[in-house]
């Protein structure tokens, strides 16, 4: 048993807030001793959100001296206090993570990302490897049947910003037909209109520059229950999210786990968990930005980049959840089936055994562990697509059973037809599994390869040298 206080954001309508209390759940039915000091609300307003989110209250104290603190709160605080661990929990979206925040990393004994590809931010800041562990997010478990469908019903959900791509969404909705659009019914659910988001919404505008889309469109910018939040998704057809950049984004996990077909795009965070087997990806290309660094936050390591999805791509994807066509209704049902399956394996009680193991550094670097990744490392430096049965194969032999899998539901239709079948079987061996490697080096390059990056896990990692060179 450990005693962990949690620090920061505690709100339920706030995506940290939402993380810090159903992670601090999940460690807490595991056994563990946990606390809350929130940054963001009062005594009354920290129960009303447990409430809200249906989780028992916690104590609130602060951080004592023999305890594990966990810190999540924006804008992020670096200061250390008097614990036995300190960790904070820091996703970022936009290509290497701000300089100012690798000088803070002496204070902190580890940082926590949601994904690889935050993971792979870190590392391309300039962070050292070793402290950035992968704790993935989860959802609550739920029936794959979630009663009746509102015909023709698009959901947006999420912050209505550039980032989260709500301007490529409404373009995309503008590009079916009249036809189509009398059968359709779009919901944008937006939040953090009037808080965290204030002054940035592109919701409005899109909609009145794209008249068409306005009148079939219902903007909720109410505070919804998780409960009619789950109904919501639930009676969409489709949950579309075009963005440009992501940590997570935990409402494409959630929309699998109530039997809703997810439209996202190809190449960014979301990749941990969606593919072309369980989603409708959307193909976008890696942008590149002229600034090195991104406004109050200062210079950033590396590059700043993000996924721009096609427009037309996703206008296809969004007649294929609408069709009436029976053979394209059957491969979007069987999406949907194997993302509810993909659900299962993001539990808030997964994550907590992510973060038992991060929490007691059960990842030792011996002697075997370090050889063997060094030995995938060398080899998936100069890999190509060619090589992916033998590079499948090989992470198969040292137990990456995660990492083989990932690798096949990103890139599976260079291989021939038996690439579905050995996705399939790789897939059986997964639920309940903590992927030992999630963490390893070369696990982070392919991040880099996915989002069209050509550079390997040892360029990657000169790269990383030269950077804090320049320093």
């Amino acid at each position: 048993m450990v005693d962990i206080v949690f620090e920061g954001n505690t709100r339920f309508d706030n995506s940290y807030g939402i993380v810090n209390l159903n992670l601090a759940n999940a460690l807490r039915a595991r056994g563990h001793q946990v606390a809350f000091t929130s940054f963001d609300e009062d005594e009354d307003g920290f129960l009303a959100s447990c409430t809200q989110l249906g989780i028992a209250p916690f104590p609130l104290r602060p951080v004592g001296v023999g305890d594990v603190c966990i810190r999540e709160f924006w804008p992020p605080k670096w200061d250390r206090p008097a614990c036995q661990k300190f960790i904070v929990i820091q996703p970022w979206e936009f290509g290497g993570v701000p300089l100012a925040w690798i000088d803070k990393l002496d204070q902190v004994d580890q940082v926590w990302a949601y994904t690889q590809f935050v993971k792979s931010c870190w590392v391309e800041g300039g962070a050292d490897p070793a402290k950035i562990r992968v704790v993935p997010l989860g959802v609550h478990q739920s029936s794959l049947s979630q009663g009746k469908k509102a015909p023709g019903q698009l959901l947006f959900l999420g912050g209505g910003i550039w980032r989260k791509g709500v301007d490529l969404f409404v373009m995309a909705v503008d590009g079916l037909s009249d036809g189509e659009l009398a059968h359709t019914h779009v919901v944008i659910k937006e939040s953090g209109n009037d808080s965290f988001y204030r002054n940035q919404s592109l919701v409005d505008m899109m909609i009145d520059k794209f008249p068409r889309v306005r009148a079939v469109t219902e903007v909720c910018r109410d505070s919804l229950s998780r409960a009619e939040l789950d109904l919501l998704i639930a009676q969409s057809v489709a949950l579309v999210h075009p963005y440009r950049a992501e940590g997570f984004y935990l409402g494409g996990l959630e929309a699998m786990s109530l039997g809703t077909a997810v439209v996202m795009t190809q190449g960014g965070a979301a990749d941990d968990y969606a593919n072309d087997q369980n989603a409708l990806m959307i193909r976008a290309t890696h942008a590149i930005g002229d600034g090195d660094s991104d406004g109050d936050l200062g210079p950033i390591g590396g590059e700043f980049h993000w996924m721009e999805a096609s427009v037309d791509d996703l206008t296809r994807a969004i007649r294929m959840v609408l069709t009436d066509d029976p053979s394209t209704q059957a491969d979007v049902q069987a999406r949907i089936e194997r993302a509810y399956q993909t659900s299962r394996r993001f539990s808030w009680d997964q994550s907590a055994q992510y973060a038992e193991s991060a929490i007691a550094s059960e990842r030792v670097e011996n002697d075997h562990f370090s050889q063997v990744e060094e030995g995938l490392a060398r080899v998936l430096d100069t890999w190509s697509l060619s090589d992916l049965d033998a590079v499948t194969a090989l992470m198969v032999q040292h137990q990456d059973f995660h990492g083989a899998h990932e690798l096949l539901a990103r890139f599976g239709k260079a291989l021939p037809p038996n690439a579905q079948a050995m996705s399939d079987q790789l897939l059986s061996l997964l639920p309940g599994r903590i992927d030992i490697w999630r963490d390893a080096r070369y696990r982070v390059a392919l991040q880099s390869y996915a989002r069209g990056g050509s550079r390997g896990v040892v360029g990657a990692i000169s790269h990383r040298c030269t950077v804090n060179q320049d320093l």
